[in-house]
């Protein structure tokens, strides 16, 4: 054995030794312990779109010329393309605060100004029950984006949950189907790539810089700790169906960290720490805990306490039925988790190149650690 796959082997070893002694720690509730800490999860905001006044105190925010093309490296017009030769297309965006203090933030992207910013935001009845108001979130086509954000940075230790499904972002299957799409669409011009082969949504993520539909290479940058879905047609996540690793596009749930160490990747950024069939997974592998169902609710929650992430899912999956997946990943294992470095949550399509579909959302709370 070569000295590079010892190492690789010993490494394997480290996570899955972590993994197991933190894999089944449940999601703390009120009263319950932080390192060694006694208090409780104190609401901060909420947000279950069933106010009666508009949702934005100034009506829906108007389109105006993107400016955040050169943000930092990987943004869209950043140094990383402009030393490929890649010239970035006109876009425009569309942001405005909403909620109970302003405390969310909208975010849009579209390739035309004549685009309906309703028809990426809006606040529809609930597909499982029409008493219910919820949001849906859409990207009619692959060069369209739509994120939500908190509008200022999380505390040092938090909690949000919210609840995200009827997801139409594509299936995933193999073969000649359109996954979502119109027909031909690609990655241009960040990528020379067939935008089809995979089409997905964000359930919840962190990241850390303020979140803004961009180039599918930012955000695999910027992010820290991930819920995501990415059906893909060459079925390069292996999903857990039970027994073994698959590999399967179809659905699939992502739970992972983003490591800290390993090999700085261009298109895809640091290697993943995922987590799956009760443990942290080793470093680089992408393994997903399980697939969600057409025309099904789930939860989602990620909290950030002293030591760790804890990635939670709750619903009835394709594999594993009704069931609570609870993942726990350390943050000293985590890239961009030191001190200083802000958290901000996102959910909905942040891609201006990949995705095409809706999904909805509701009952978004966030949650702050009150010691005693």
């Amino acid at each position: 054995m070569s000295l590079a796959r010892i190492r690789l082997f010993f490494c394997a070893l480290l996570f899955l030794s972590v993994a197991e002694s933190n894999s089944q720690t449940a999601t703390p509730q009120g009263g319950a312990a932080i390192s060694g800490r006694h208090g409780s999860w104190k609401v901060l905001y909420e947000e279950n779109f069933e106010g009666q006044a508009p949702l934005f105190k100034t009506g829906s925010p108007a389109w105006v010329a993107d400016t955040y093309q050169n943000a930092d490296e990987y943004s869209d017009g950043g140094s990383h393309f402009k030393e490929l030769g890649i010239t970035t297309p006109a876009a425009f965006r569309a942001e405005g605060p909403f909620g109970k203090g302003d405390w969310l933030t909208a975010a849009a992207y579209s390739r035309s100004d004549l685009t309906k910013f309703s028809d990426l935001f809006e606040v529809v009845p609930d597909p499982a029950d029409p008493n219910n108001h919820v949001l849906k979130i859409s990207s009619p086509k692959h060069t369209d984006g739509m994120v939500v954000r908190p509008t200022n940075a999380l505390p040092k230790k938090y909690r949000v949950c919210l609840k995200v499904g009827f997801a139409s972002f594509g299936d995933g299957k193999p073969g000649k189907g359109l996954n979502g799409y119109a027909g031909g669409e690609t990655a241009k011009p960040w990528l020379d790539d067939d935008a089809t082969l995979e089409n997905g949504f964000y359930w919840l993520t962190i990241l850390d810089a303020t979140p803004r539909p961009h180039n599918n290479i930012w955000i695999h940058h910027h992010r820290k700790a991930v819920i995501d879905s990415d059906n893909n047609k060459e079925g390069w996540t292996s999903i857990w169906e039970g027994k073994s690793w698959v590999p399967d596009g179809q659905h699939p749930i992502m739970m992972f960290g983003v490591a800290k160490d390993g090999g700085d990747d261009p298109a895809t950024g640091m290697p993943f720490l995922a987590w799956s069939n009760g443990a942290l997974q080793p470093s680089g592998a992408v393994r997903a805990v399980d697939a969600y169902k057409d025309n099904t609710w789930y939860s989602a929650c990620i909290e950030r306490n002293e030591d760790a992430f804890v990635l939670t899912t709750s619903g009835d999956f394709k594999w594993g039925g009704q069931q609570t997946y609870v993942g726990t990943i350390p943050l000293s294992l985590v890239y961009q988790a030191e001190p200083g470095i802000p958290d901000f949550f996102m959910f909905g399509d942040p891609h201006n190149n990949y995705y095409r579909g809706s999904v909805y959302y509701d009952d978004i709370k966030l949650e702050g650690w009150q010691e005693n």
